[in-house]
């Protein structure tokens, strides 16, 4: 029976937070056997926008209207106050009285630069988080989904506009994407079960378009190819048996696996610029290490704030 649920995606979870931090070593380390971690970055951010956009729907499918009432206050500081939590953080441990922070903010909203490092996906994520919001709250039946892809693509526009990296836009589809993929979850799954070979012809077929779209190597083309990528995954893991394939070690970093996406470039401009390690293996040990330790003080300290700030 297949199946995309929450038990099979705490194993994926983990994995893809220890690996978006093997990907972002590469930016300190040149180590050619890190190098293949470097093409993982971008489909590991569309899953998690996959899975984001899936989550969503499906909640919205089980509570109904009544998700959305509190949605604004929970859902939105549950993932802004990790992110500032985690900048106090950076701007404690790289103290810089020369620095003008007022620049940092300036070079955010006009260039895209983001202030604590690799953290681009969380201001994504709440502008998707508003979409999703305004799109259940206000529209009907179909419209609802449609509000998600007009609005994503008007991110995608004024990002592109803006000018800023493409890391702020390519992977924005796959938003809208895992919604649409919870919509049509069960229809999906009885195609692929209705005969053997359905489903592993659907994988093929998905398989050939990206590599159609990905041989151009055009980013405005590869958009697309981040829809393929999270589809493919989801289809996969919905036909693996790995909902039970974790212990206590796997259960800790999926339950801060968000605080390491946001903590993990701390580590790195830190045992770079201020407290320099020289061998390549203490330093990844290291990153890894103190990102596991401010992921884990940022979700804790975050969880308390939570709970007295919604009692």
């Amino acid at each position: 029976m297949m199946s995309f649920d929450k038990d099979k995606l705490i194993l994926v979870k983990a994995l893809m937070a220890l690996l978006i931090v093997a990907d972002h070593l590469n930016f300190f380390l040149d180590l050619p056997w890190l190098k293949p971690a470097r093409e993982l970055g971008a489909p590991i951010v569309s899953v998690f926008f996959f899975i984001s956009g899936f989550g969503l729907v499906r909640s919205y499918q089980s509570k109904g209207s009544a998700y959305l009432t509190s949605f604004p206050g929970r859902k939105f500081l549950r993932i802004v106050l990790p992110a500032v939590l985690a900048l106090i953080c950076y701007y404690l441990l790289l103290w810089n009285p020369e620095r003008n922070y007022l620049d940092d903010w300036k070079n955010l909203v006009l260039y895209g630069t983001p202030i604590l490092p690799f953290s681009w996906f969380a201001e994504a994520i709440v502008f998707f988080y508003l979409i999703y919001y305004f799109s259940f709250r206000f529209l009907n039946g179909k419209w609802k989904a449609a509000g998600l892809l007009a609005g994503t693509l008007v991110w995608m526009a004024v990002t592109i506009l803006a000018g800023y990296d493409w890391c702020w836009w390519i992977c924005s589809l796959s938003f809208p994407s895992g919604a649409f993929f919870a919509y049509k979850e069960k229809e999906i799954y009885t195609f692929c079960e209705a005969r053997p070979y359905r489903y592993y012809a659907l994988l093929g077929v998905l398989s050939i378009l990206f590599v159609a779209l990905y041989l151009p190597r055009n980013p405005y083309v590869w958009t697309l190819c981040y829809i393929l990528i999270p589809t493919i995954v989801a289809l996969i893991v919905a036909r693996l048996p790995i909902g039970r394939l974790h212990g206590p070690v796997i259960l800790f970093i999926a339950g801060i696996s968000y605080e390491i996406y946001l903590c993990h470039g701390i580590p790195m401009e830190l045992f770079r610029d201020r407290l320099p390690i020289e061998s390549p293996l203490l330093f990844i040990l290291a990153v890894y290490a103190l990102t596991i330790v401010l992921a884990f003080t940022v979700h804790k300290a975050s969880t308390l704030i939570s709970k007295k700030i919604c009692a």
